[in-house]
């Protein structure tokens, strides 16, 4: 396995987002929908923060958000008046850095996933442990039919 394999060739680039004026509803059907844990909230393209499946789980379990809830006041209201939902404290990473760098910062930092952003905070991507597992698993499965 190299370790100077870029971020820009293992990472999701079709990343399923919400934009910092959506509801909290609609990340929460983005999650449920699409099998994925957190959606990034971006303004324009602009990164802005992380709405993570934890974050709305606390939020449900102290009722301050009922998943259920499909035309409740609470789940339409925007995401930016429910700052606290969104994790603006995110460790990003660069399409043109390693995936040991990303593994490093990963495991030191304990989190899932890491938005890909350009030098202007775009997001280009997201790469989670899951696209890291798919990449082990490839280089794996070459080494296997190698021998």
């Amino acid at each position: 396995m190299s370790a100077l394999v870029k971020i820009s060739d293992i990472m999701t680039k079709d990343v399923f987002t919400v934009n910092i004026d959506d509801t909290i509803h609609k990340a929460d059907e983005i999650m449920r929908e699409e099998n994925v844990r957190q959606v990034p909230v971006i303004d324009g393209k602009k990164f802005v923060g992380l709405i993570t499946e934890r974050t709305l789980m606390e939020y449900s379990l102290r009722r301050l958000y009922d998943f259920e809830d499909e035309f409740g006041e609470i789940g339409y209201n925007k995401i930016n008046d429910f700052k606290k939902v969104m994790t603006t404290e995110v460790y990003l990473i660069y399409p043109e850095d390693s995936i040991k760098k990303a593994i490093e910062l990963m495991i030191k930092k304990k989190v899932d996933c890491l938005p890909v952003v350009d030098w202007e905070n775009n997001l280009v991507g997201i790469v989670t442990y899951y696209d890291m597992l798919l990449y082990v698993n490839k280089i794996l499965n070459e080494q296997i039919s190698k021998s």
